[in-house]
């Protein structure tokens, strides 16, 4: 049977409606056992979800304090609807990477969240747009003088895991996976079975049953 398409808008949705283990565990039985990145980056406060395809930013270290080479506001002028910002800082962590600004861009772009591989500034800002970021940390340092986007939508790492402009990001209070884009409808639905029959697992845990039998039964809890 072939595989459904489904609009990015509505596969996001669903996606969202998920939890993070479900996908893991969905990949997992594909095989995909490296998807999950660094556990330190984390929602800025908890009950914050992302889902969408990526829209990348790689930054590095750099001094210069020349604005016209800077490419973080150009990046964020190209940010596409329905898409997560996934930035590869490089492993730079002194800098508060995101910010402000960024975010109000990005969200009048329609751009759904942000999933930083370092820090936040402007914290307070940020939570009262209500605009989902993942970070590993946050910190006032501004980025002139110190990080510059050099270059984004291309192939990026993102808490240790491969990315590719278009694979779908998922996070939650567990942490966040990505999903090849390939297999995004695919992996969607294999991860709204495991939902599917965790509900029906823990109906029947409630109802008495034993637990070993149904994980024989299941092969997951």
């Amino acid at each position: 049977m072939p595989t459904p398409t489904i609009p990015i808008e509505e596969m996001s949705a669903r996606y969202r409606q998920l939890y993070t283990p479900a996908v893991a565990d969905a990949l997992d039985d594909r095989g995909l056992w490296h998807q999950i990145v660094d556990r330190r980056i984390q929602p800025l406060v908890m009950g914050m979800r992302v889902a969408g395809p990526a829209f990348t930013m790689l930054g590095r270290p750099e001094r210069s304090t020349d604005r016209a080479i800077r490419q973080g506001v150009k990046a964020v002028d190209a940010v596409r609807p329905h898409t997560v910002v996934v930035m590869d800082c490089c492993g730079e962590e002194v800098t508060g990477h995101w910010g402000e600004l960024l975010t109000n861009g990005t969200l009048v772009r329609g751009g759904t969240g942000a999933v930083i591989d370092g820090g936040v500034r402007d914290t307070a800002a940020i939570l009262a747009l209500g605009f989902p970021v993942f970070c590993k940390y946050r910190s006032p340092a501004d980025a002139k003088g110190r990080w510059n986007v050099v270059d984004f939508d291309c192939p990026v790492t993102l808490g240790g895991v491969p990315v590719r402009p278009g694979d779908f990001i998922v996070g939650d209070a567990d942490g966040v996976v990505v999903v090849p884009a390939a297999l995004a409808v695919e992996v969607l639905l294999d991860a709204e079975q495991v939902v599917a029959d965790e509900n029906e697992i823990r109906g029947r845990v409630r109802a008495g049953e034993s637990v070993a039998g149904l994980y024989m039964q299941y092969k997951r809890f």
